[in-house]
């Protein structure tokens, strides 16, 4: 997670922060938490960076696919499409490392 971008709810596109996500109900994968990141991306276009702290640590690659594109693709309707969607995976231990 980079510190220069927005965290959260603050300028968040998504508006309501985390709680479309959290509503998904057909991920492939169990998530524990999210934490959304706005900004500006290398190419300067604006941009929202979607984290799932996953709880399974071995997430089949097919899987990781599907998960992305059913996120990638709510944050598009959330965003009329405005916005570039980069999703990020973290593993229950590595999200316990940090605390």
């Amino acid at each position: 997670m980079n510190p220069d971008r927005k965290n959260t709810n603050e300028g968040n596109p998504l508006r309501s922060g985390e709680a479309p996500l959290k509503q998904l109900s057909e991920l492939p994968t169990p998530v524990s938490s999210w934490h959304i990141e706005t900004g500006h991306d290398s190419t300067d276009d604006p941009a929202v960076w979607v984290w799932a702290m996953l709880q399974d640590e071995d997430v089949e690659f097919s899987k990781r696919l599907r998960f992305r594109s059913i996120t990638r693709g709510l944050v598009q309707e959330k965003t009329d499409g405005s916005i570039l969607v980069y999703v990020r995976f973290r593993g229950a231990s590595e999200v316990a490392q940090q605390t």
